[in-house]
């Protein structure tokens, strides 16, 4: 099978989970799409100010300066031009391992993007950009475009739903890997898998339990695919049942810190 892969790099946990996918699979990689941008692009300064405050409230500071110096780390290497290609915590490091062609890209949707993207012909393009894939985009692909998220969908569409999950006082929580179609987290369900959420979890241990199914989840959508009977196998991604999550505010992060004391007091 003929898969491409467009992301836009995060080193903490999208670059770890492709990574491993591309070493799983790397004569079936066609190419790698570095798309520009992260999940506060285009927020004012203030905006960005206060959901770094947010996140250090829900993760604390240790964690927070954790994924601070990996960001900074990141961030430095893509910034010193000879350093660029050589950046340990880039996807790019690994597909140039493979000769896997390394591009990068300003907007996914562009029509130079999608005429290079047309081209290389592929069957599947794996996505974890952060931007919107528009309809002649979604056609290039014989087969689709799959998405990794991070919840039980249709529940908990949007942004980090692991946080919302453990908010909401849910049991479980999971990943799905789901066709995408024009609409958020919208398309059918190829696989899909369940994470208890216990009493001593955290919507950072929930993180780390989500990402380390995720690679074996997405291979697992691979072969099913690429076994030629999936569609009988989809799972349905109904949006009568659906749900759907913006980023946390300040004020949930505090509503978080008490609920997490509540499920540690009583273990619920």
């Amino acid at each position: 099978m003929r898969i491409y892969i467009t992301i836009t790099e995060e080193p903490l946990f999208i670059n770890p989970f492709l990574k491993k996918v591309i070493q799983s699979i790397p004569s079936e990689i066609i190419g790698v799409g570095i798309v520009s941008g992260s999940l506060v692009s285009g927020k004012s300064l203030s905006d960005k100010i206060k959901y770094l405050l947010t996140i250090a409230l829900i993760s604390g500071l240790v964690e927070l300066f954790r994924r601070f110096f990996l960001l900074v780390s990141f961030n430095l290497f893509n910034k010193i031009g000879f350093l660029k290609s050589k950046n340990p915590l880039s996807v790019s490091q690994v597909a140039k391992e493979y000769n896997i062609p390394v591009k990068y890209v300003a907007d996914i949707n562009s029509e130079e993007f999608l005429a290079y993207l047309k081209d290389l012909e592929p069957d599947l393009v794996i996505n974890q950009a952060q931007a919107i894939l528009k309809k002649d985009f979604l056609s290039i692909p014989s087969v689709g475009c799959l998405n990794r998220h991070a919840a039980l969908l249709p529940k908990y569409r949007g942004r980090l739903a692991p946080f919302w999950a453990y908010l909401n006082m849910e049991n479980e929580t999971g990943v799905s890997i789901h066709f995408i179609d024009e609409k958020i987290d919208n398309g059918d369900i190829v696989v899909q898998k369940k994470i208890p959420i216990k009493r001593f979890d955290t919507f950072d241990s929930l993180l780390k339990k989500v990402f380390s199914v995720v690679p074996d989840a997405m291979l697992e959508a691979i072969e099913v695919i690429r076994s030629g009977n999936y569609e009988s196998r989809l799972i349905k991604n109904n949006p009568n049942l659906a749900t759907y999550y913006p980023s946390p505010t300040l004020n949930d992060a505090i509503r978080y810190r008490k609920v997490m004391l509540k499920r540690l007091l009583y273990g619920i």
